[in-house]
């Protein structure tokens, strides 16, 4: 059987998952739903929801280089036998891809060195370096709420600054924990003492709004937040009263709530506070996470092997 593949966001695809696709029939570039598309193969930009499904009753399989699946209904694609095949559960072929982590990082270096608005003001035709005065890493304490494969690459980089790392997992034991360099603590514990708080949990029913008032009132008042995780995680509002009340020194996120499609941005109080606020402690960037040239080129080949094998198999 020959299949009709459709691809929401073509742009810089790997010619090698193209290659594969085309193998399985007639690849499809387009960002609405096709009512004989037999395949799906998404990212991040469109929530698949009932809706979409109903317009494509062809539809066999959606494909996403991905491990986080909350832009896609599950229940719906369970309900109506469509396979969602994405990275979640492949640690071996992701131990490799160290993106998120370094983006982590790179949202830490960011936001506690000041660096985008020290930029700004250079750019205003200023050089006050007391201004834009941060803080250094060594001996810092980074908390980890999750310590899978993430938290455990961003534990190495955070060691290798010289911090002490603390981790909260009740999936991964402490002896594991302290293998990585990780010190196995309750949540309480972890929120009271990091001076970094960064977020490496997937989203489930159980992380859904998982920090609010409690633990930001757990936080050292010159703590920050990091997250690259999802922004359902977080409860929004507490983040933004804890910022105004400077009850934390700042927070960095690559996720916001309800993101897909772009709506979120409407009006959101916090991106409304980063917009406005000259306390310049909120840094905000559009999911950036696993968006590098590698990361997305050998995931995408990945998934695209995997649709493959998947109707090899029937």
């Amino acid at each position: 059987m020959r299949f009709v593949i459709q691809i929401t966001e073509p742009k810089d695809y790997s010619e090698k998952a193209l290659a594969i696709y085309r193998s399985l029939g007639r690849v499809y570039f387009g960002s609405k739903p096709k009512t004989d598309t037999n395949i799906l193969v998404i990212q991040l930009a469109y929530k698949i929801d009932r809706r979409w499904m109903e317009k494509m009753p062809r539809l066999k399989v959606i494909a996403t280089p991905t491990t986080g699946l909350n832009h896609i209904d599950l229940e719906e694609a369970k309900k109506r036998g469509i396979k969602v095949i994405s990275l979640k559960g492949h640690t071996g072929f992701l131990k490799d891809i160290p993106s998120t982590a370094e983006e982590t990082v790179a949202l830490m270096m960011a936001l506690i060195r000041n660096l985008p608005w020290a930029f700004d003001d250079v750019k205003r035709g200023n050089w006050d370096r007391n201004q834009w005065r941060g803080h250094q890493f060594i001996h810092k304490t980074l908390g980890l709420l999750g310590c899978g494969r993430l938290g455990k690459i961003v534990a190495k980089y955070a060691k290798a600054l010289g911090m002490r790392v603390l981790g909260t997992d009740p999936n991964v034991d402490a002896l594991t924990m302290t293998r990585h360099g990780i010190e196995k603590v309750p949540m309480e514990k972890l929120f009271k003492e990091s001076d970094i708080v960064s977020i490496h949990v997937a989203l489930e029913k159980e992380t859904h709004n998982l920090i609010g008032l409690k633990e930001f009132s757990l936080m050292k008042p010159g703590a920050y937040l990091i997250n690259t995780s999802r922004g359902e995680i977080i409860d929004e509002k507490a983040l933004l009263a804890a910022l105004n009340s400077q009850k934390i020194a700042g927070a960095a996120l690559d996720v916001l709530w309800n993101e897909v499609g772009g709506e979120h941005l409407k009006n959101n109080p916090l991106v409304e506070y980063a917009r406005n606020s000259n306390r310049n402690n909120l840094l905000i960037v559009p999911h950036l996470g696993g968006a590098t040239y590698e990361a997305m080129q050998v995931t995408e080949d990945f998934i695209a092997d995997l649709v493959k094998k998947h109707f090899s198999k029937k």
